[in-house]
């Protein structure tokens, strides 16, 4: 059905009030400049994909979307200031999308281009009509996928006049999306599913009350008094009365450098535990002869009337001792109980992962983050200092890398930035642009080391790398003229090589070439100007993480194929879109002809071989990689220099993640596990479109879900947890030995739907305890390897009654005294949003994190829910963070409210 003329008549009747000319006070701005001054904007899905709608299969066939599967969506833009004329066209709209954008279905008076990435533009043609004062134009487009989560829309719309001048939408230019996102289900029910087989379970206070009450464990009593997070080895209780901390804690004795005691010291300040006259005394020392078995960081702790003791065998055992020591405090009531504590780490690698590329994250919520690392023993700290959207270190002698790389804004040559991306709009002015300088990174490696903590630099490259691209073109055409040899040095690019493709993220033009010599020479500068920082910082760079993730031509995937095609469920492309990556470049082909390597399929271990020389010339002990960069190389002790490689091995495991893992393992390749569908940070909390996140690997991801993570048994998870679209998958464990390659987890946090440091914040807590727990800690209910076991929703193996009391326990020690911690440290948590059904005359709520303050909104005001709370006084519902500052998310109490009440 051609659904055209329809939806054009329909504008056009909208808009014939439009036709006059503008009032002449209007004729002393721009038509751009009274767009960006007056217009409101809203965006809102129209109906996702439910593979039914064949005419619109049909036509995201034809436009080449990824499975033929598209969805549609408006964006309206509500005049609210004086007409824009019929003959005013000298304006283009230029909007953010993340879904590739194909066809403007409602109207022919506007040419739609993509940009590159996730910009997109609106050029008015003859056909324009005008907007007239107080008129909205419904703008109705077919776009690649779906949208199932609101923060998929982006802000910062913005207009480019005649003279090339961008001007934002004033209305539009935030980071809240409140009342510029309209509710997902506005249109349609079941928008909030994927397809008609989804059997995720929406979000609403009575599902959350029933999955809630399902996970908790009543006879869990009081253990969240003396539960340590990350759980120890071993608690013994020596008295039952606690200590009271009324004039806080006084800590002397050996162990611990003077930039360690300080970061206790700061510690101590942020939780009001700081020691005055008569402070209970802390002793620590240091006694490697005791420890002689145990791993580095093994401490023994004990918490007496008279004061407490901290033995260990080096500085990083006496560090966790003493926040142990404070993880026992309960700040409420300031008492510590007295008990006995014998703890060492289990995995040597507690991870955790910063992209700062995306969108720029300051410095300040970098050093928060770290000191909450520290809290919960946490020692990595992979940042993520580079991506297609921004280049985000200063390196001395490429200042063209901080000055176009790590700045976007309105220039489509380049000269100045890099294209506006991710909401970021024409201006420099917010997340989208940011650098740390040499000073900054060297304070925060000195930060991260006085807390035992390392920092694993990241560049992500060959591909994901546009910035660095960007910028040494620009670098190139500064001196190609006048200095030729030192234009070359660094360029990035075979300049012959037209090959087209497309990156996962909509990009054709970002992946460094690695068949050229000046790639490598850039790579070595990269290393040695790091390097330097490191040393400057007193602090040896021990781990260089080359990316490597994702070198792909999407479009040569199995969701597309040449056209007109015959598959009802793939994209129709043209058969010279379909190329490897480098597939045109002489200089890769010549590196073929010689025989270095055999096809373009190895490329990408090109790369990896050649920079792990690099790095291991650089007397740098290990270098790491995400999976996809290092799949070809069959023995990471042959053909790579470093002494150690490790891999972070993301894959969802229900897409085969475990298999990934144990095929690196088998190749030599230590591993950190990183499975995006129980540890990537920026997956949503919940299946609720008001959550902010991306989805492609899990629906949701919240607390108890990272908690109940099995490291060494993945395969087990199959039987606890659905896959995306809420159905059951099975895995089969590994041979036995697969654990000792296993040597920690990670927890990322992707920025793209992430713009502000409190967004950071958001996403990362409180999940980040649940990965502390399971780095630190092996629970009782995982699973010991059989080889050969499989798992299914189906199967009963896991022993559930002791996943929920250890849940309970924890999630009653993470409500009841650790968020009081993270509002002291002022931590933007996510609280959690409540569930709550109607019990005869009452309402019974109840939440994943027990301890915090909950209210209702009667109509006119919030007030404390109690029992004496009638029922049908209770419109909406919240939590309160744990010092009763801030407000979680309000749920209705409505059985017909599912979603839209903020």
């Amino acid at each position: 059905m051609n659904r055209l003329p329809l939806f054009a008549s329909l504008a056009l009747s909208s808009l014939i009030a439009a036709c006059g000319k503008p009032s002449p006070e209007a004729n002393a701005a721009s038509s751009a400049e009274r767009i960006a001054e007056h217009f409101a904007v809203t965006q809102e899905v129209l109906t996702n994909f439910q593979g039914v709608d064949q005419p619109l299969r049909s036509q995201c066939k034809a436009a080449g979307g990824s499975g033929a599967a598209c969805f549609t969506y408006r964006i309206s833009l509500i005049n609210e200031g004086p007409a824009i004329a019929a003959d005013e066209r000298d304006w283009k709209l230029y909007f953010h999308s993340v879904r590739r954008t194909f066809k403007l279905l409602n109207s022919e008076a506007f040419t739609l281009e993509r940009v590159n990435g996730d910009l997109h533009r609106l050029i008015p043609n003859e056909k324009f009509a005008g907007i007239g004062a107080g008129e909205t134009l419904p703008l109705e487009f077919l776009a690649e996928s779906w949208i199932q989560f609101e923060s998929d829309f982006q802000p910062r719309l913005f207009v480019v006049d005649g003279a090339g001048e961008a001007h934002v939408i004033a209305s539009t230019d935030t980071d809240d999306l409140d009342g510029m996102v309209l509710p997902i289900n506005k249109n349609h029910p079941d928008n909030w599913k994927r397809t008609a087989s989804d059997a995720n379970t929406l979000a609403t206070a009575a599902s959350r009350h029933q999955r809630y009450t399902a996970e908790t464990d009543p006879e869990a009593g009081e253990g969240w008094r003396s539960r340590i997070i990350p759980k120890p080895l071993s608690v013994q209780s020596v008295a039952d009365a606690p200590v009271v901390l009324e004039a806080g804690l006084s800590i002397t004795g050996g162990g611990l450098s003077e930039g360690s005691l300080s970061a206790v010291a700061l510690r101590l300040e942020q939780l009001g535990l700081a020691g005055a006259e008569g402070a209970y005394p802390v002793q620590t020392t240091l006694a490697a002869d005791k420890f002689s078995d145990m791993p580095a960081g093994a401490y023994r702790l004990r918490v007496g009337v008279q004061g407490a003791e901290v033995t260990a065998a080096d500085e990083q055992g006496v560090f966790y001792g003493v926040q142990s020591l404070l993880a026992l405090v309960d700040l409420e009531s300031r008492a510590l109980p007295q008990v006995e504590v014998e703890d060492a780490p289990r995995f040597d690698h507690r991870g955790l992962f910063l992209d700062v590329g995306r969108n720029f994250h300051s410095k300040e919520v970098v050093l928060k983050l770290l000191d909450q690392m520290a809290a919960y023993k946490l020692n990595r700290f992979h940042f993520h200092l580079s991506d297609d959207e921004g280049w985000r270190l200063e390196i001395p002698g490429l200042p063209e890398l901080t000055e176009i790389g790590a700045k976007r804004c309105f220039d489509l040559e380049e000269n100045r930035c890099l294209l506006p991306q991710l909401g970021s709009g024409p201006n420099t002015d917010n997340n989208g642009s940011g650098f740390f300088s040499v000073d900054d990174y060297i304070e925060i490696v000195r930060y991260a080391a006085d807390r035992q903590i390392e920092v694993v630099p990241e560049f992500d490259m060959p591909a994901h790398a546009r910035s660095a691209v960007v910028a040494m073109e620009a670098r190139y055409r500064k001196y190609k003229d006048s200095d030729p040899a030192r234009a070359e040095a660094y360029r990035l690019i075979d300049p012959e090589d037209d090959t087209r493709y497309l990156s996962v993220q909509f990009y054709d033009d970002s992946y460094i070439n690695p068949c050229v010599d000046s790639t490598y020479h850039f790579v070595d500068k990269l290393i040695g100007e790091v390097q330097a920082m490191h040393q400057a910082a007193g602090q040896p760079l021990k781990t260089w993480h080359f990316g490597g993730d994702e070198a792909v031509n999407i479009l040569a995937g199995d969701g597309f194929e040449v056209g007109p095609g015959e598959d009802p469920e793939k994209g129709d492309v043209t058969a010279d879109v379909r190329s490897k990556p480098w597939t045109n470049s002489p200089q890769c082909q010549k590196l073929i002809d010689e025989g270095i390597v055999e096809s373009l399929d190895e490329m990408g271990e090109l790369y990896a071989r050649r920079v792990s020389k690099l790095v291991a010339d650089a007397g740098i002990g290990t270098m790491a990689a995400w999976n996809d960069g290092v799949k070809r190389i069959e023995s990471a002790q042959q053909e790579l220099a470093t002494e150690r490689s490790y891999v972070n091995s993301w894959a969802p495991l229900f897409w085969g993640g475990g298999d990934e893992s144990v095929h690196f393992a088998e190749t030599g390749f230590d591993l950190v596990q990183s499975h995006s569908d129980y540890l990537y940070f920026d997956m949503p909390q919940e299946v609720h479109p008001e959550e902010r996140g991306y989805y492609w690997a899990s629906r949701y991801t919240d607390t108890r879900k990272t908690f109940s993570y099995a490291p060494l048994n993945t395969a087990q998870l199959a039987e606890i947890y659905p896959n995306r679209d809420g159905n059951g998958w099975s895995a089969t464990s590994p041979a036995a030995d697969f654990a000792d390659s296993v040597k920690g987890i990670q927890g990322q946090l992707w920025s793209e739907v992430v713009r502000t440091d409190d967004a950071v914040e958001y996403q990362m807590f409180p999940r980040l305890l649940a990965l502390a727990e399971r780095a630190w800690h092996q629970a009782e209910w995982e699973l010991p390897i059989e080889e050969g076991q499989t798992f299914s929703a189906e199967t009963g193996f896991v022993d559930k009654a002791a996943l929920a009391k250890d849940w309970a326990e924890f999630s009653a020690a993470v409500g009841r005294k650790e968020l009081l911690k993270l509002d002291r440290a002022g931590i933007n948590y996510r609280i959690p949003v409540p569930g709550a059904i109607v019990r005869g005359t009452t309402v019974d709520a109840a939440l994943p994190l027990p301890g915090l303050p909950l209210e209702y909104f009667d109509g006119e005001q919030w007030q404390p829910l109690d029992q004496n709370a009638a029922p049908q006084a209770v419109q909406s519902l919240r939590a309160r963070s744990a010092d009763g500052a801030r407000a979680g998310r309000a749920t209705s109490l409505a059985p017909e409210n599912t979603v839209g009440s903020r």
